[in-house]
């Protein structure tokens, strides 16, 4: 700024009474003037432009006509190191900011559910807007941590606009029973195990948390009894069991897997947008013009089962696979591995998983009861 208030400005006065009083104004102003030009009707004079403040004041005061000229009026970018950092700076300025990921919006269909899937991001993902780009899961792996935390979810949608990301996580549809439930019923066991915890909307207990439970048994009866008299409300809710639950499982010793490689972004130009603006005639900052597109490489890798590899790599594969058998809301507490055989091609075992899941089911109240 201070380079450009030095520039020179050329001044031209008309040579009429109150111009000597005009100079000397300025020379006490210790305004230092240069290129002195004299003609008969005029004065041409150039001086910095920092001291255009006094020629006006001194116009004013003397009543004199003058012409203000500035050098290079038609040019828009200087020659100077404040122009060539501005420019740099607006070339580089939308590149580095698209770099990063300002926004993570979560549209759900309930506003309880957005929350919940916006704190295990941030959470459990580690997702925090804003981010660099190079931290983010690519779609897949994102959705698949998304969808295994929330097994009522049957696809979430991944949304990417410039810098901002949109999740739409879609329920999957309930599956309800033709049995007419309209009428009361009580609610049975339709396992064994020991009950854990209960979510209910109307009924009578008659078990309790750490009670072992069989099947057939009434967990919640949808009769009240008070005393002598009986109201018949019908149980409703959900009634949560541990249980053991045995899986045989057999694979192949030699085991072929894809694994990431490498993965990045590459910047392309984009054509037709380039195209547009040249029909048009318009300039757009070279963001605009310019897709970060990311890619991946896989590779193939077989390895050869051991023994000691089983925990750590085939029994995440069986919780996994176990889980996606499993109702909705239903949890692996635990996996013990009972024995496991293994020869040339294949590896046999049996497995053990703890599950804890609804475990109530509904059983009509007959009349009489």
């Amino acid at each position: 700024m201070k380079k450009w208030n030095r520039r020179l400005i050329f001044i031209t006065v008309q040579r009429t009474t109150g111009v000597g009083e005009f100079f000397q104004y300025l020379h006490g102003a210790r305004v230092n003037m240069y290129q002195f030009t004299v003609k008969e009707k005029t004065i041409q004079f150039a001086l910095e432009r920092r001291h255009l403040t006094h020629v006006r004041k001194g116009r004013r005061r003397f009543r004199l006509k003058l012409q203000i000229r500035y050098a290079n009026p038609s040019r828009i970018l200087q020659k100077d190191a404040t122009t060539l950092f501005g420019v740099m700076l607006l070339i580089l300025m939308p590149l580095v900011l698209m770099q990063f990921i300002w926004r993570i919006d979560v549209e759900a269909p309930t506003i309880e559910l957005a929350d919940s899937v916006q704190q295990f991001l941030q959470e459990e993902l580690t997702l925090h807007a804003p981010m660099h780009k190079s931290r983010l899961l690519n779609d897949y792996l994102m959705r698949q941590e998304i969808m295994q935390n929330y097994r009522e979810f049957s696809w979430v949608h991944i949304t990417k606009q410039g810098s901002k990301i949109i999740i739409s996580p879609q329920l999957a549809p309930i599956n309800e029973s033709k049995e007419n439930l309209s009428k009361p019923h009580h609610l049975i066991a339709s396992n064994s195990g020991v009950i854990t915890h209960f979510q209910l909307q109307s009924g009578e207990r008659k078990v309790f948390p750490n009670m072992t439970v069989y099947k057939g048994d009434t967990l919640v009866s949808g009769i009240l009894e008070r005393g002598e008299e009986r109201f018949v409300v019908g149980a409703v809710g959900e009634v949560y069991a541990d249980y053991w639950l045995e899986s045989t499982f057999t694979i192949p010793r030699n085991v072929e897997y894809q694994t990431l490689i490498e993965h990045g972004w590459e910047l392309k130009w984009d054509w037709q947008r380039i195209a547009e603006a040249i029909e048009g005639q318009s300039v757009k900052p070279l963001a605009l013009l310019v897709d970060r597109v990311p890619y991946q490489k896989f590779a193939s890798v077989t390895e050869v089962l051991e023994e000691e590899q089983i925990e750590s790599f085939v029994l995440p594969l069986l919780h996994e696979k176990m889980l996606q058998s499993l109702p909705l809301k239903s949890v692996i507490k635990k996996e013990n591995l009972l024995h496991v055989t293994i020869d040339d091609d294949t590896v046999k075992g049996k497995v053990l998983f703890l599950v804890n899941e609804n475990i109530a089911t509904p059983y009509p109240i007959y009349q009489g009861e």
